[in-house]
């Protein structure tokens, strides 16, 4: 049987050492990004410690759902009154973010997406989103929707259908504006997402592309204005943050295979081979690796 007293050892003094309002004030400052992240995965593991019946104190667990809502809280208050916005007037190209319609959140990604395109007609246009057994793509579904009701040049599109989440979907679209020899001539970007994603995209882009690119999320203002902070708007919340901390954990991957390099910087080779070795979505895809292997650097695994 596996020994989880470690786990308990780590979640007990993990919460021993932060003074919670400083925690969430340093949070509003975008400081503590990663262990934001931890907290949401080691209160799973409180979960599955109990169910084994591992001795975990009660106070720990109160202390532990208490700050996960007030985190949830400080997410959709953060969400309501902050943009990640620069106010990109010109963008070179316009990426817009498949998912799935369920709540409606497509459509209204292909509204913001529709009204980019006629402001900008001489912009290109990134559709990404793959899917998994479908018959059409979350980017040749959007593609579909934009030309039956906007004007678009269809020149000017490219897709990306082999994302299943939101890493594949920033590192794919780099490869893929790379495998075309568009990556260079590109200066500013606008993204388009819903509003609950807006962190995650910003977090994520911010790490694959290069640095001198602008960008802006563009965000359509449907989710939190219909369904506010109920039950519903926590889960999705709530797996916004497990998401990323499982994305976190590629990045943590490739940082520790070059520990000893003090100028390294991420880039979407080494994070797409690792994704081919330990994320579940792509593992062992080698449909993709002879897609992109000729805009790979050489990189040693």
């Amino acid at each position: 049987m596996i020994d989880y007293r470690y786990r308990i050892d780590n979640i007990a003094n993990l919460y021993k050492i932060y003074d919670y309002d400083m925690f969430l004030y340093q949070l509003r400052e975008r400081i503590l990004d990663e262990q934001f992240r931890e907290i949401f995965n080691e209160i799973r593991w409180t979960r599955e410690i109990k169910k084994l019946g591992s001795p975990i104190p009660i106070e720990l667990l109160n202390m532990l759902e208490i700050l996960k809502e007030r985190i949830i809280d400080y997410y959709i208050e953060y969400l309501k009154t902050n943009r990640e916005v620069k106010e990109i007037k010109d963008p070179d190209l316009i990426i817009g973010l498949g998912c799935s319609n369920g709540l409606g959140f497509l459509d209204k990604r292909i509204e913001v997406l529709g009204d980019l395109v006629e402001n900008f007609p001489k912009a290109k246009i990134l559709l990404s989103g793959g899917g998994m057994g479908v018959l059409k793509t979350e980017a040749r579904e959007m593609l579909e929707k934009l030309k039956k009701n906007y004007k678009v040049d269809e020149e000017l599109v490219i897709l990306e259908e082999d994302s299943l989440d939101t890493l594949g979907n920033i590192v794919f679209s780099k490869l893929l504006l790379k495998k075309m020899n568009m990556l260079n001539g590109i200066d500013k970007i606008i993204v388009v997402t819903s509003p609950f994603h807006v962190i995650r995209v910003h977090s994520l882009f911010s790490r694959v592309f290069p640095k001198k690119i602008s960008f802006e999320i563009r965000e359509h203002d449907y989710y939190l204005n219909k369904v506010d902070s109920n039950i519903t708007t926590r889960k999705i919340i709530e797996n916004e943050i497990k998401s990323l901390y499982r994305s976190d954990g590629i990045f943590n991957i490739v940082n520790l295979k070059e520990e000893k390099k003090n100028s390294f910087e991420v880039d979407e080779t080494s994070i797409f081979y690792q994704m081919l070795l330990y994320q579940d979505l792509y593992k062992n895809r080698r449909d993709i690796l002879r897609k992109y292997y000729v805009c790979l650097e050489t990189y040693k695994i």
